[in-house]
């Protein structure tokens, strides 16, 4: 396979940051690696990089804590840990990711990425010019101005993101397969387009909104209504036969074509969006200051504070009053 696209196959481990340095650089663009442990590092890299749009996917680890400065990286860094955690801080903000929780490392911005001791992540590098590449292909036209993504990727409470990521993870545990595959060569262009293209149309961007414009005729109007009855009334208590009387259709039916076109059921939505919207509340905590937390579950349209919790855990990796404490302190 080498032979015919070029070095895409790589397998590699070293205890010195030089050696990782120079080799994360050569796939995800110059960077500055900073870490007390300069010749004691258990870092391994197993991955692959295709040969058209450049795109890599591998599984990335130190085995020490290190620092990630990147200013004008030239890609899109975008990663999940398996196991350990890492934070992003972009502009003083910063953002924790677990293994609920992915993050992107913009190609166009200035940030820095702290990288636990015991973090191991799947990683995905795509070129800032493959993406805008893709991105004016599917709008049919020019971009005017950078992509900026969210830097967040929620895993569980957006679905589409989850199936993305469980794609990544298939893909690296299948690698072998493909390294010895001989067809692998004319696969190779439509597989970086799957990646690209699922990614832009699963995490949210500054041009989020002009691809939905475009997907939105393909949807229902009766679907339509439901999606955005449920964001209009999300503070209010709604139950399935209101969703089915607004539908105008069975329960089945409105649950299978709503899961069609969200990746869910309409209560599981209605579900995720209100703890997204209680997320970014507690992340920003100094807007309502006098609000607590169960004050804003309530408002949220929960009613009971343990299982919220417990949700709430699930699909962010921490209490409620963690991320609370955490955007505080910063």
């Amino acid at each position: 396979m080498q032979s015919a696209i070029g070095e895409v196959d790589f397998n590699h481990q070293s205890q010195h940051a030089d050696f990782a340095h120079h080799l994360m650089s050569g796939i995800c663009g110059q960077h500055q690696l900073s870490t007390r442990c300069r010749d004691d590092l258990n870092f391994k890299y197993v991955g692959m990089r295709f040969p058209q749009k450049r795109l890599a996917i591998g599984s990335i680890s130190y085995g020490a804590n290190v620092a990630i400065h990147v200013a004008n990286l030239g890609a899109y860094t975008i990663s999940l840990p398996t196991q350990g955690r890492q934070c992003l801080d972009s502009h003083g903000a910063q953002f924790t990711s677990n293994i609920h929780q992915g993050v992107i490392v913009s190609g166009n911005d200035t940030q820095d990425l702290l990288i636990d001791k015991d973090c191991i992540k799947l990683q995905v590098v795509i070129p800032v010019a493959s993406i805008e590449q893709t991105l004016a292909h599917m709008l049919q036209k020019p971009l005017s101005q950078a992509v900026v993504f969210d830097p967040e990727m929620h895993v569980n409470a957006q679905p589409a993101i989850g199936v993305w990521w469980k794609h990544i993870r298939h893909f690296l545990q299948s690698r072998n397969h493909y390294t010895q595959f001989s067809g692998m060569p004319m696969l190779a262009a439509d597989y970086e387009n799957l990646v690209i293209k699922s990614l832009l149309l699963s995490q949210e961007h500054n041009y989020s909104a002009a691809l939905r414009q475009l997907n939105q005729p393909s949807i229902p109007k009766h679907i339509q209504y439901v999606h955005q009855f449920i964001l209009t009334h999300a503070r209010n208590p709604i139950c399935v036969d209101d969703l089915v009387r607004l539908a105008g259709v069975s329960k089945s039916k409105l649950y299978e074509e709503f899961k069609l076109y969200y990746g869910t059921s309409p209560m599981s939505y209605l579900r995720q969006y209100r703890l997204q919207q209680i997320h970014n509340a507690l992340k920003n905590p100094f807007q309502q200051p006098k609000l607590s937390i169960s004050q804003l579950v309530y408002e949220w349209g929960f009613t009971h504070l343990s299982r919220f919790s417990e949700e709430y855990r699930q699909e962010f990796g921490e209490n409620p009053s963690e991320t609370k404490l955490k955007a505080i302190a910063h």
